[in-house]
């Protein structure tokens, strides 16, 4: 229990089982020296202060840091929330514990791996990449366990960033020649509307194969989404998507919808809701129906209003199960059913059979490394990220989503239910009379008009990139061509070498960009 008390200046205090949490005589004064004393060896993009109880370090730190966020991670929940009582000392601390933080997180009730996600949620992998991560030692002292969770929080959340930026930074121009292909060739532009009507969302797990009987089965029950590594998987079982999506920049991720030239040669062209920066064939954006979906952020963002291309808001995600589970959710007030969403690591075949990847893999069998060898090589950690979005999901999304399946899942997600084909069969012959989400051509357009556009729209980015007169605009290009050469210029301001490497970067690309234009 807290127990709040007045020091000697005659501020608030407080201590906990005996022992005082700020300074009995000057709180205020404490927590001065304490900001005095954080030293941190580079220029911080965030400060995130763990414990720090009644906030009397907030304000000097704002006054050290006035230009960037500063966020709090208290160890218990008194410290987060207006008390009801009100008696005077309870009204001050509920003064005392509200300053101005850019946001507040608890580690009660939490584990580390819900916390590093509420963090990374609201952070992003920018921040965390510069932020500074410190502790008031009285908290550090007494909450022994929930520093203890904090610093593991700290762990998931500095591998998870980096993971993220290594990934931006190995694909960030392949990501913007693909964004800007797309716009050249993107002709057959399309719309969807909300419907009532269930969807499922088919994923390429191992376990959507015992699902395939079903799914024809109650085919006319709900809306069905194929994801990209899905879709051979389906068609070639007959199953034909309403919607297929693919977000995945890649040159891999191509692989996977060479199906759909395949069945558009064949009389059926499937649409396509596909990301600008997603690696897609031209063929397959100049012939098939294709909805964009738009991150609104960065380049890609200042290109759509350019081109005055409608589109259909997303969540950027670093799996395309992410992303299709929230557009699913925003297309229908129903359910929202997932199959094939295995997330497991293990060996054996990592994606229902017959698959375009393994296909290709298998070139590469040989007497030396077989298939089994190949197999039982353990799968890498992206399908624990994956995993531990799904299963921090808020409530909201989990009492709306459920995933089924004919064999049970080895891995659970959280708050996010596992049911079986027949526990949902009653349901599913009721939902064939509801309505589908509408897909509907909103224009037709030609590459050479596109190129065109795209072409006068790189040499006003470009000339404003040279001129520095737009810093914005500048700022963009730097962070989606050379991310971590550019964070990293932020980060030690008093080195020559990361803003060299970046403008040197931003440079190259733009004369690669201009070739797609020729």
């Amino acid at each position: 229990m807290i127990y709040l008390e007045e020091a000697k200046n005659g501020s608030l205090t407080c201590r906990k089982a005996g022992h005082y949490l700020h300074s009995k005589y000057n709180p205020e004064e404490e927590a001065d020296k304490f900001v005095r004393s954080l030293s941190p060896d580079f220029s911080p993009f965030c400060i995130i202060v763990a414990g720090p109880c009644l906030s009397y370090c907030f304000a000097p730190l704002r006054k050290r840091f006035p230009a960037i966020p500063i966020y709090g991670v208290q160890y218990e929940a008194f410290f987060t929330k207006k008390t009801e009582q009100s008696a005077p000392l309870h009204s001050a601390c509920a003064q005392s514990t509200a300053p101005a933080w850019n946001g507040v997180f608890c580690t009660e009730h939490k584990d580390a791996l819900l916390l590093a996600e509420a963090l990374f949620e609201q952070l992003g992998e920018q921040l965390i990449f510069g932020a500074f991560f410190t502790v008031w030692p009285p908290a550090e002292r007494l909450y022994t366990e929930q520093s203890r969770l904090f610093w593991e929080a700290v762990k998931l959340l500095l591998q998870k960033s980096r993971d993220v930026l290594a990934t931006r930074a190995f694909f960030s121009r392949c990501w913007l020649k693909n964004t800007f292909r797309f716009f050249i060739r993107c002709t057959h532009i399309c719309g969807i509307e909300k419907g009532h009507k269930p969807i499922l969302v088919a994923a390429s797990g191992p376990s959507l194969e015992a699902s395939i009987p079903y799914i024809k089965k109650y085919r006319k029950s709900f809306f069905l989404i194929g994801l990209s590594s899905a879709l051979q998987a389906l068609i070639e079982n007959g199953i034909y998507p309403d919607l297929c999506i693919s977000t995945d920049g890649g040159f891999y991720a191509e692989a996977h919808l060479r199906i759909l030239e395949k069945v558009f040669a064949q009389g059926v062209p499937l649409p396509l809701a596909v990301s600008a920066e997603s690696r897609v064939s031209s063929a397959i954006l100049e012939n098939l129906p294709i909805i964009p979906l738009r991150y609104g952020d960065g380049i890609e963002n200042r290109l759509f209003e350019h081109c005055r291309l409608p589109a259909v808001p997303a969540l950027r995600n670093g799996s395309v199960s992410g992303t299709a589970a929230s557009l699913a959710l925003s297309l229908t007030s129903a359910a929202v059913y997932f199959c094939g969403l295995d997330l497991e690591n293990g060996s054996g075949y990592r994606h229902a059979q017959p698959n375009m990847l393994e296909k290709n893999d298998a070139l590469t069998d040989n007497r030396l490394r077989p298939l089994v060898t190949r197999l039982s090589v353990p799968e890498n950690g992206s399908l624990d990220i994956y995993r531990q979005w799904f299963s921090s999901r808020n409530e909201e999304f989990s009492k709306r989503t459920a995933r089924v399946s004919a064999v049970p899942y080895k891995q659970t997600l959280g708050n996010i239910r596992d049911l079986h084909w027949d526990d949902i069969k009653e349901n599913l012959r009721m939902y064939e009379s509801l309505q589908m989400p509408r897909i509907y051509t909103i224009k037709n357009g030609k590459a050479a008009e596109n190129k065109k556009n795209i072409c006068d729209f790189l040499h006003a980015e470009k000339a404003a990139c040279e001129h520095k007169n737009e810093p914005e605009r500048t700022v963009q290009w730097y962070e989606n061509c050379a991310p971590l050469a550019y964070l990293s210029s932020l980060k030690y301001p008093e080195s020559q070498e990361f803003k060299a490497e970046a403008a040197k970067t931003v440079l190259h690309t733009f004369e690669e960009l201009f070739k797609l234009c020729t």
